[in-house]
């Protein structure tokens, strides 16, 4: 904890858990972040300066930003972040003093490259090609079925799945209508069923692994269905947890990833798992209450201990009941005039967290238009998995019918 207080930590990009936890260990936190966050967000938390740029992922624009600030990179014990998109910028800006170098950094992110070392490592993964732009595309109509998507995407963003020709030309004419005209990354399809990873890492060894069925694979959004998972028992599920911890030790290895947390997504098909992506931060939405609520691991905390360079063991305590989460989603697209609270969500059955996203006069999209498109979260518990899944179904409905849009 000494340690801890003394470190000087320059976070790029705003999470206010992660900032927490960061304050939690004692740290002084100067956060790099955009000034429409800043408003919104800015007193939830105790940061000693707010470093305000236009795009956290802006290499040059977070070394201006911190020299007019008087502000180096060197000047801090640690530079981290937990977002996405500024994973490069940051191993890139913090040198020595970021828990992952540039090299894995670059891999984490790109969808193409993490594929083609896991492939060289001759580990079980879909293979996939580059195409740079939508007529270049249609070289791959005749290769269906195939899932499309952008390389440095997240959040099924601009991502489709072509069965069939059909389902292709769609797909090629809402890129078109939509402006995104690529790179892209064009994979074969894999079959099975899509489980979440969510883990610690400690000096290259898998300190905690979880494993989460998706309630439906997440391509399927666009299908209206309702996004979430149930976390699976380590002793019920216990072959698969083995299969699952060396597919991701060996990814991982491969990956260069070796300190901090992992959020890995495989399919399971009969007895074989397939990789499908990894990211270095932890799971989006309520993934990390659920992890919370099942494992008894605070992955935010893990994360900043390993960003400390910490090596204390990770205890997990499985809970003896079943535990699923699910984005609640607004029942169209428009402008919220009306959204149950927090306190309200926490009423229903079996709900250990729950909380809406968004306030009235907020705008909405369509929530087939990723997976990170959603008004609320909640995650339950029950005796068992049927329990759990009918709840979140329930409560999907129950929130749906009472937000109102616009």
């Amino acid at each position: 904890m000494e340690a801890a207080t003394r470190r000087k930590v320059l976070l790029i990009g705003w999470r206010i858990t992660t900032l927490n936890a960061l304050r939690e260990l004692g740290a002084q936190v100067w956060c790099v972040t955009t000034p429409d966050v800043h408003a919104r967000f800015g007193g939830q938390a105790d940061i000693e300066r707010a470093v305000l740029v236009s795009d956290c992922a802006d290499v040059e624009e977070i070394l201006c930003a911190l020299r007019r600030e008087g502000l180096s990179p060197s000047d801090f014990d640690t530079v981290c972040s937990q977002q996405e998109f500024s994973l490069v910028a940051t191993a890139l800006i913090g040198g020595e003093a970021s828990p992952i170098r540039p090299e894995t950094a670059v891999l984490l992110r790109d969808k193409y490259l993490q594929k083609e070392r896991i492939a060289k490592a001759g580990l079980p993964v879909a293979r996939c090609r580059v195409l740079p732009d939508a007529d270049a595309l249609q070289s791959a109509r005749a290769d269906c079925p195939v899932v499309i998507k952008p390389i440095l995407g997240a959040s099924c963003a601009h991502t489709f799945v072509a069965r069939d020709g059909v389902e292709f030309d769609a797909a090629v004419t809402e890129y078109r209508a939509s402006g995104f005209n690529g790179p892209f990354l064009v994979e074969e399809f894999v079959t099975g069923a899509e489980h979440h990873v969510d883990g610690i890492l400690r000096d290259g060894d898998i300190a905690f692994l979880g494993i989460s069925r998706y309630l439906q694979n997440v391509i399927e959004l666009r299908s209206g269905v309702v996004s979430g998972s149930i976390a699976l028992d380590p002793a019920r599920y216990a072959p698969l947890y083995e299969k699952v911890r060396s597919l991701a030790r060996a990814s991982l290895d491969a990956l260069g990833h070796r300190d901090g947390v992992f959020h890995m997504e495989v399919f399971v098909h009969g007895d074989r798992v397939t990789f499908s992506e990894c990211a270095g931060r932890v799971g989006g939405g309520p993934i990390d209450q659920l992890v919370s609520a099942h494992f008894g691991v605070d992955l935010h905390l893990e994360w900043a201990k390993a960003a400390f360079g910490g090596t204390d063991p990770v205890t997990a305590v499985p809970s003896d009941e079943v535990h699923g989460y699910a984005l609640l989603m607004a029942p169209g697209a428009g402008t919220v005039r009306g959204i149950p609270s927090a306190e309200e969500i926490r009423a229903q059955d079996g709900v250990v967290f729950g909380r809406p996203m968004v306030g009235p006069g907020y705008p909405v999209e369509a929530p087939t238009a990723a997976s990170d498109v959603h008004v609320g979260e909640v995650v339950v518990r029950g005796a068992d998995e049927d329990q759990v899944l009918k709840r979140l179904h329930e409560i999907n409905e129950w929130f749906q019918a009472h937000t109102v849009l616009d």
